[in-house]
């Protein structure tokens, strides 16, 4: 975040240097210099080059330095030393990309470079120039051997006419003179300075020939060297006879294949030339001997290979790393074996067996780190982090085996490379935001176009491979979905403002994981998988627990989640009978009274603040009806539960950073159980119209109509009343009150999440309101639909209208108990079947629904 805001303030300087403009001098258009800006800085982060690669630089600085050694220019080699630590002296960043231009700009320096060159260097930067004279030009261009001998001597001038022989007597007297004085010789004198061959400004040839001081030493590598220029010669017979080669010389050809370098015995790939032979040796036995070293050389190439090569990608960059230090200190070891050879000690036996079994100790591990290069390479390139998940397979492998060495090793080389890859998830678990690089993450930001609100499931995503695994090492597969919690904890927390306490934490709390860390003294027997689990859940915990505790107490504490909890079941599970009664009865007068107006927004957010003031933030609260309810006749809003109090929708207003654990999907669940709650109160406020009490006077008149009125609505009654006391005392409440106890015991946001909607899932799916119970749930509301015809009989029994000439009153109230019986019957059946099949714990409350529904029914009339 700090690297994108200077990158920012740069971008700005460098528009304001080049265009003379300004935030505050384009007053007419500041828009435009912003606009402007923000284009430099795409094209800047989208720039396809990158930084030098360090690690390549000084590769190949350590391999000029070995050039020069082996070529027997050490005085190069320590002079290159010597001025790359007075270069690095003065740190700087740039120091890759200067040391990488020098060296593309060298060409050949082992055989062209001379330390005669830096001494000229030296001279010009302290002494004086030495002046252009007619002399050195002469020298120069061989002249100066001129038949006039008398060139430079100065003519003597005279005012008198004399004879010759006086002239010439008068020039040898000037210049015995000028001898004597000791004139200046660029002046009158005769005679000139000749310079060395050292001051000549041109160079020949000659001046690279190296003259050696032992003529004998040299002819004796000469001589020992012979058989690389010799050719096959043939025996009488017309066979090609093989080159002997002394077993020396074998193992020096061998010593440098091994490193790399060019040979004659070996192709650069390692292969065996077959026109040579180890002297006093049976072809069988050179050929078996020389296929062993070869099959080294293959293995060894490969790696040669893959440090030599440009790699862009932070984590193959670090793993060239790792692998150039182990051919370093391999490189180190065969150099110590030939100076051991070349200066003895003592009496030294050469010994090609004795040479294999010396350095098999040390290509154990690089041929193990050679096989999972090769894997590499034949594998999909998109799969960067292939590599460490072959490392961490072959380090357990190692350890399995009993090769301890060898999973030392390969452990060694994992953490290494698994430091440079744990960049990208420190990055994100502190700082909450992405690396440029993030395409080789398994981490994307989905989209940067969300509402706050969605920051938490909608920004951020886990990337998957096209076959559907996660774009990640399979050993961090468990522990990916806390790294991926942990940064979207430290995310919001940056949201709230309440970050930067966190990262100053993480920073003193977070353990090592290092190699000590990962592979502790005294565990060698515990499995490689088992040891870094361990450390790395101990590295994510220090980071996860520390920014989810801090995020949870701040949307408990802060944000107030419990009591807004509260506030949603006051509203929308009306668990506040009194305050629910008010509303509801308001909402059922309208109805009644005055359809064609009852769906009034204004008019039904001033009865729910009458009702809900004192229990929940009435500016928080809104209550309106959707777009399908506003389009009912009378008749459907007064005849029927299914229609108008399905269209009633209450909002509340939730501040965003709650909106991330109660999600959409939670509120619609929320506005299902309020209506059929609002629907069942609908039913009761129907059945509770009628006053038994003012009917006695004329209940005697038709005591049989009226008893079969007085058995249905007590059947519709005890529905009603069953039906609401098993949702709130069997439903509701038990599921609220887990839901707070696991929103305690929660660790993050994701667990808050996960117990609210879990919480939710059972309320709607024991209130009959799952999709499996779309029958069940249609024949309770059938049955709540015939408490309000009941009652619009009654009422029209009571007071007939002009006109009406509707079925009589006694078959309507027949035709309404036999409904009722065969509903009843439907639903009881249909709970009892599916508590059969479904065989949980909610199972149990289905049938208990049915029993109590299934008392109240007293037999068809």
């Amino acid at each position: 975040m700090a690297f994108a805001a200077r990158l920012g303030d740069l971008t700005a300087d460098l528009l304001t240097s080049l265009t003379q403009l300004s935030s505050e001098t384009s007053k007419t258009d500041p828009d435009s210099f912003h606009a402007k800006c923000d284009g430099i800085l795409r094209t800047l982060k989208s720039h396809p080059y990158t930084r030098t690669n360090q690690f390549e630089v000084q590769h190949s600085l350590d391999g000029l330095d070995e050039r020069f050694r082996v070529n027997n220019r050490d005085d190069l080699a320590d002079a290159l030393a010597q001025r790359l630590r007075a270069f690095q002296s003065q740190p700087s960043k740039w120091h890759p990309e200067a040391l990488s231009f020098l060296l593309e700009l060298s060409d050949q320096p082992t055989f062209k470079a001379r330390l005669s060159d830096l001494d000229a260097l030296r001279r010009r930067e302290t002494e004086p120039r030495r002046p252009l004279r007619w002399e050195d030009i002469s020298k120069e261009d061989g002249w100066d051997d001129d038949e006039d001998e008398n060139l430079w001597k100065s003519a003597y001038q005279s005012n008198e006419s004399t004879d010759g022989d006086d002239d010439e007597e008068a020039v040898d007297e000037e210049t015995e003179d000028d001898d004597d004085d000791g004139g200046d010789v660029s002046g009158h004198s005769g005679h000139t300075t000749i310079p060395s061959d050292e001051e000549l400004v041109g160079r020949s040839t000659q001046h690279l020939v190296v003259h050696t001081e032992k003529p004998a030493v040299f002819n004796a590598v000469l001589e020992a060297q012979k058989w690389r220029v010799t050719s096959p010669s043939e025996d009488p017979l017309g066979r090609v006879r093989r080159i002997a080669v002394p077993e020396v010389q074998a193992m020096r050809e061998i010593l440098f294949m091994l490193q790399g370098l060019d040979c004659t015995l070996f192709s650069r790939r390692g292969a065996v030339d077959p026109k040579y032979q180890l002297e006093n040796m049976a072809w069988e036995t050179h050929a078996a001997l020389m296929a062993t070293y070869a099959d080294h050389g293959r293995q060894l190439h490969i790696l040669h290979r893959f440090v030599n090569r440009s790699q862009s990608v932070p984590h193959l960059q670090a793993l060239q790393d790792c692998i150039t230090k182990r051919l370093g200190d391999f490189a180190r070891k065969l150099s110590s074996i030939q100076s051991h050879l070349i200066s003895p000690n003592e009496d030294v036996v050469v010994s090609l067996l004795a040479l294999n079994e010396e350095i098999l100790p040390f290509l154990g591990p690089l041929f193990a780190l050679a096989r999972i290069i090769a894997m590499v390479e034949e594998r999909d390139k998109a799969e960067t982090f292939l590599y460490l998940e072959l490392l961490f397979d072959a380090t357990s492998m190692a350890q399995l085996a009993g090769e301890l060495d060898i999973y030392h090793y390969l452990a060694r080389v994992f953490v290494d490379c698994f430091g440079v890859y744990l960049r990208n998830i420190r990055h994100w678990m502190d700082e909450g935001t992405l690396l440029p690089t993030n395409e080789l993450f398994f981490i994307t930001e989905a989209s940067s176009d969300q509402s706050l609100s969605g920051t938490w499931q909608d920004k951020f995503a886990l990337r998957k491979m096209p076959d559907g695994r996660l774009h990640a090492p399979s050993f961090l597969q468990p522990a990916a979905e806390k790294i991926f919690t942990a940064g979207k904890n430290t995310v919001v927390l940056r949201l709230l403002g309440t970050a930067g306490a966190v990262r100053y934490r993480h920073e003193e709390d977070e353990p090592p994981l290092d190699y000590d860390a990962i592979c502790p003294a005294g565990f060698e027997l515990a499995p490689f998988a088992d040891l870094f689990s361990t450390a790395f859940d101990r590295w994510i915990q220090s980071k996860y627990r520390t920014t989810s505790a801090t995020l949870k107490k701040a949307l408990v504490g802060d944000w107030a989640m419990l009591h807004t909890l509260d506030a949603m079941q006051t509203l929308f599970l009306m668990s506040d009978g009194s305050a629910a009664t008010t509303f509801c009865e308001r909402l059922f007068r309208l109805m009644d009274m005055n359809p064609a107006s009852w769906s009034d927004s204004y008019g039904l957010t001033a009865a729910g603040h009458e009702a809900f003031s004192s229990l929940v933030d009435a500016n928080r609260l809104s209550i309106g009806v959707e777009a399908a309810g506003c389009d009912l006749s009378a008749s459907q809003v007064q005849s029927s539960v299914k229609m108008a109090p399905a269209s009633v929708a209450i909002s509340y207003k939730l501040p965003w950073p709650l909106r991330m654990v109660i999600t959409k999907k939670s509120t619609k669940q929320y506005r299902s159980v309020f209506t059929l709650l609002l629907q069942i109160r609908r039913a009761m406020y129907a059945l509770h119209k009628p006053k038994i009490l003012e009917n006695l006077g004329t209940d005697g008149d038709g005591w049989q109509v009226r008893a079969l009125f007085y058995s249905s609505r007590s059947q519709l009654l005890w529905f009603c009343n069953s039906l609401q006391t098993y949702l709130v005392t069997l439903v509701l409440e038990p599921a609220c009150s887990k839901m707070r106890a696991d929103l305690a015991a929660a660790d993050g946001i994701d667990d808050m999440i996960a117990a609210h909607a879990d919480a939710m899932k059972q309320m709607v799916d024991q209130a009959c309101l799952g999709s499996n119970l779309k029958p069940i749930r249609e024949a309770m509301l059938d049955v709540l639909d015939l408490a309000i015809t009941l009652e619009h009989g009654r009422a029209r029994a009571l007071e007939p209208e002009e006109g009406d000439a509707g079925r009589p009153y006694g078959e309507l109230l027949r035709d309404i108990e036999q409904h009722f019986h065969r509903h009843l019957n439907l639903i009881c059946g249909g709970l009892r079947r599916v508590a059969r099949e479904s065989n949980n714990a909610q199972s149990a409350k289905w049938d208990f629904l049915a029993d109590m529904l299934q008392a109240g029914n007293v037999g068809e009339a």
